[in-house]
């Protein structure tokens, strides 16, 4: 059905099988009326005959000169009829030949259009493999500079966080040095007194010594997921902050309606809740809030446990709500935040853990809402 070029030849040769069937079907049909007429002749001749009283040899002589004559125009016929195949053959291959250089030409053109579009989608395909590749490594470059940077802010945070926590236990070690500088001048001082007071400097150094090792551990990354309590991982953030909040004059309250246990990262949960704690104090220091309060209720609907921290810092702006969670947008100034702590706070909750981290505002002011499945 096809040469190697892949031309169909029924393409070339249908048109010929029509011209060779009409002729034939037309010679079938001269024929066949040429046989009428004659037939049609020979019964006249007969009756004219019949009428005239003439003999039978003279009809004979007539039908049969009737018969030369259609044998002589049947021979004719036919002679024409060949040579008209004939003629029609030979055009058809001429033809045929004709038509496959020109179908070979306009497949070769189409080859090479064909050839050269798959060379630009090849090149095309190279290039966007390229450019895939350096977005990739973009992406992966720009993760690690928002990594480190949530560094340094982690960093920064925790040293403040710190200083709030010795502010208290350091001020009660400066008193008892003062009391013991007071009581050598005054030469009042006993071993009972300077035992004491090393007691009380000790429960101070182990306090401060404590509070290191609670921050080392709480910014540790979790290596393996693990079951824990939401209100343990709640209370962990909260002891790591209560002292700033205190310093600050702002209200924390805990509600605990039910809890239930969850299947995460207790650390960086913990650290979620630290953040959002910590925006909210920002907020309520920034705009300073008459009675700034915080409050963190947990309950559980379900499989699910609902956490939520809201505070009465008057809420986001709606543009504001929009873009909370983008990377490096903060609605701090640039000296106090990076825009990171949020966004980051969401892939924890959400690819890290499964769950949904959202805000919305309510009459007082900010909601941020965490639901999980236990």
């Amino acid at each position: 059905m096809f040469n190697k070029e892949g031309i169909p030849f029924f393409t070339i040769i249908i048109p010929f099988f029509t011209i060779i069937f009409v002729s034939f079907m037309a010679t079938s049909y001269y024929l066949k009326l040429s046989e009428e007429s004659f037939q049609k002749d020979i019964i006249e001749a007969k009756k004219i005959y019949q009428e005239a009283n003439k003999n039978e040899e003279q009809l004979n002589t007539f039908i049969e000169k009737k018969i030369e004559i259609k044998t002589e125009q049947d021979d004719l016929f036919k002679d024409f009829m060949f040579a008209l195949t004939l003629v029609v053959i030979v055009f058809m291959v001429l033809f045929t030949f004709l038509m496959i250089s020109i179908i070979k030409d306009v497949i070769k053109k189409y080859k090479k259009q064909v050839e050269y579009r798959e060379n630009e989608l090849k090149a095309l395909n190279e290039n966007l493999f390229i450019k895939v590749k350096q977005g990739i490594e973009e992406a992966k470059q720009k993760d690690r500079k928002i990594l480190e940077q949530a560094k340094l802010a982690r960093i920064g945070s925790m040293i403040s966080m710190i200083a709030h926590q010795w502010k208290q236990p350091l001020s009660q070690l400066s008193g008892i040095l003062m009391e013991l500088e007071t009581t050598t001048r005054f030469k009042k001082v006993d071993e009972k007194y300077i035992l004491n007071a090393i007691e009380k400097s000790d429960k101070m150094i182990e306090f401060m010594s404590n509070t290191i090792d609670d921050f080392r551990n709480f910014y540790k990354p979790d290596k393996k997921k693990e079951d824990f309590l939401v209100s343990n991982a709640c209370k962990k953030a909260i002891n790591i902050i209560d002292a700033t909040l205190e310093n600050l004059g702002i209200e924390l309250s805990l509600n605990i309606k039910e809890d239930k246990s969850i299947y995460g990262y207790p650390t960086e949960f913990a650290q979620v809740i630290l953040n959002i704690i910590s925006n909210a104090k920002d907020v309520l220091v920034e705009k300073n809030i008459k009675n700034p309060k915080i409050g963190l209720n947990i309950e559980s609907k379900g499989v699910l446990s609902i956490i939520t921290i809201k505070d009465n810092a008057g809420g986001i702006g709606e543009k504001n709500l929009e873009l909370i969670f983008d990377p490096y947008y903060s609605t701090k100034d640039s000296s106090k935040g990076t825009g990171l702590g949020l966004y980051i706070s969401k892939l924890i909750i959400e690819r890290n853990m499964g769950g949904e981290l959202s805000v919305y505002n309510d009459e007082e002011g900010a909601v941020f809402k965490i639901v999980i499945a236990g």
